[in-house]
């Protein structure tokens, strides 16, 4: 079972180390605040109230046993890069620190953390970027040049299966998955009422009007695929 701490516990921190409880990782929720704690005990197990800043709470819970660490304190940058460099000292495999400006990030790569994330910005240009585009429902950058999108198909695409619509050779693009939106008339509980979701789809898969086409490319790609008519 891996072991994860989560430093900081507030909305990004908890949903973490929420979600990693619930996919069987064992958690060590720590914050300073008595009422944060509190509130954290119905979604984990372990939690205690601590000043992670200070050294000698760090070292006391042996987390050079751990497989990593979620650092997200808030807006307090000094706390939050000086628990980090703590953690690089003890020896923690890999640290994961929520940064709140772009400077902030800067220090955390410099002193040595494993990732950096802005939440706040990624979920911004998330939207932003499905916003702006035509057909995309969802979008999810992989680095500077590529991208995973959910794309609602051109009219052009429809009663085509994807050997017919040569999406890798034209566009450069590869259909990674395709979702099907349950249907309105659909019985409670049968397939038609249920999304379904295909992985790794055949050359033979139809794309309706009913489908979400998940693609992965270059960015430019996609962009000229998603501005198809």
């Amino acid at each position: 079972m891996k072991k994860f701490v989560a430093i900081g516990l507030g909305n990004f921190g908890l949903s973490v180390a929420k979600t990693l409880e619930d996919n069987g990782c064992e958690v060590l929720g720590i914050d300073t605040s008595k009422n944060t704690v509190n509130y954290a005990k119905e979604f984990l197990t372990h939690v205690l109230i601590g000043d992670a800043s200070n050294r000698e709470v760090l070292e006391s819970l042996s987390l050079r046993d751990f497989d990593g660490a979620i650092v997200s304190i808030g807006q307090d940058m000094a706390s939050s890069i000086l628990i980090s460099l703590y953690l690089k000292e003890i020896g923690v495999k890999s640290i994961i620190v929520r940064a709140v400006s772009e400077d902030h990030g800067k220090i955390l790569t410099m002193i040595g953390v494993n990732e950096v994330v802005f939440p706040e910005h990624d979920m911004g240009v998330r939207m932003g970027n499905r916003l702006a585009s035509k057909n995309v429902m969802d979008y999810l950058p992989l680095g500077e040049d590529y991208g995973i999108i959910e794309l609602t198909p051109p009219p052009g695409f429809l009663g085509k299966n994807l050997k017919e619509l040569e999406i890798r050779p034209r566009y450069n693009c590869q259909v990674i998955g395709i979702k099907y939106l349950p249907e309105k008339n659909g019985k409670p509980g049968s397939k038609t009422e249920r999304e379904r979701i295909i992985i790794a789809p055949s050359a033979d898969e139809l794309i309706t009007e009913k489908s979400i086409m998940i693609l992965i490319g270059k960015m430019r790609d996609l962009d000229r695929l998603q501005n198809q008519s």
